[in-house]
């Protein structure tokens, strides 16, 4: 069995980049692999003698956002397994897709909507069809960029007459980013870690301001009160695992704030079954889940989901949960995880 790790080993790898742990489980395991560039010219005929194809590809890397899903279908439409397989990255960093395909199988999600003229916007707000504040977002981002609270109909004109004209840039903020990270640095060593990845996030800027802005949509979804947090709720097969993050001080988001906790209690059975049932009616491999939990209701909400995250603050939760909701003290590596289910 051939298996091929697929990034350029002339760049320098992201330090989160799921190559390192891919290399290191085959290393571990005697298992022959081979690095192979995806960029290069006659890169499917290469890829063609590879049995498994792996490919941690990243939303911020312009290159890969236009070809990387094009190289990994056509090696699966030719038989070849691959990851991330189709089922799971189709509607990768698309949050109207996302929305689309959780839709299509009643998951628990906000109410969502999406318009394509201005008009429209303004029929629905003439008719009361949501409630103010609304969440606004662009389709792709992650960490909570592009993510903006809307409190009254005049400023989601003003933000609609954007989307419909000249645009929004769509490369996250290193002010938001280093700010909201030095806030959340609970001690020196968590500040120095963070002050140590900076080049890593310059240079994963320097890519996402090489993609379009968006503009001809709008894409709301309902505001959901919440407790002070939501969670990563990542499934892989038969286990699931979490991150808890708390909301950073003055704001309604958490994701990309870097406050992270693990407390198994947060994780109600009801989050862990319509995760679980969530994978298993679209198919996915593995998948991670942003949930709210309801501070009324208690109901857990999906409002984005991802094949991709930080498996390193996954590592950090040491255990996951089975379908029958049983706590296992073993961490879940993802990777690994990924690697042993497709080698067999």
């Amino acid at each position: 069995m051939k298996i091929a790790i697929l990034f350029d080993e002339n760049e320098k790898l992201h330090s989160t980049s799921w190559s390192i742990p891919w290399e290191e489980y085959c290393q571990r395991n005697n298992i022959s692999y081979q690095v192979v560039n995806p960029y290069l010219n006659n890169v499917i005929k290469k890829l063609l003698e590879f049995d498994i194809i792996l490919w941690h590809y990243s939303n911020y890397s312009f290159k890969d956002m236009l070809m990387a899903r094009n190289v990994l279908l056509t090696l699966e439409d030719r038989g070849k397994k691959v990851f991330p397989a189709f089922k799971d990255a189709w509607h990768f960093d698309d949050k109207l897709a996302e929305t689309y395909l959780l839709e299509s199988v009643d998951a628990p999600i906000p109410k969502s909507y999406y318009y394509y003229d201005l008009e429209s916007v303004k029929t629905a707000i003439a008719q009361n069809s949501f409630s103010f504040p609304v969440v606004a977002k662009l389709r792709n981002g992650s960490g909570s960029h592009n993510v903006k609270l809307v409190k009254s109909p005049a400023e989601l004109l003003s933000y609609s007459g954007k989307m419909f004209s000249t645009g929004l840039n769509s490369a996250p903020s290193l002010l938001y980013k280093a700010s909201s990270n030095i806030v959340s640095a609970k001690n020196i060593k968590t500040f120095i870690n963070r002050a140590k990845r900076i080049p890593e996030f310059l240079r994963s800027l320097a890519n996402a301001k090489k993609f379009n802005r968006e503009r001809g949509y709008v894409y709301l979804q309902e505001f959901i009160p919440n407790n002070g947090y939501d969670l990563k709720i990542v499934v892989v097969g038969d286990k699931l695992s979490y991150i808890g993050r708390n909301i950073r001080k003055g704001e309604f988001r958490a994701s990309g704030g870097g406050d992270l906790f693990y407390d198994k209690d947060k994780v109600t059975k009801d989050v862990i079954d319509s995760a679980f049932k969530t994978s298993d009616d679209l198919g996915f491999q593995c998948m991670g889940y942003d949930y709210v939990v309801n501070a009324e209701t208690g109901k857990g909400m999906i409002i984005e989901i991802s094949y991709g995250f930080s498996h390193h603050a996954l590592l950090a939760a040491k255990g996951y949960f089975d379908r029958d909701g049983n706590w296992h003290d073993e961490p879940l590596n993802v990777p690994y995880e990924i690697a042993g289910r497709m080698i067999g």
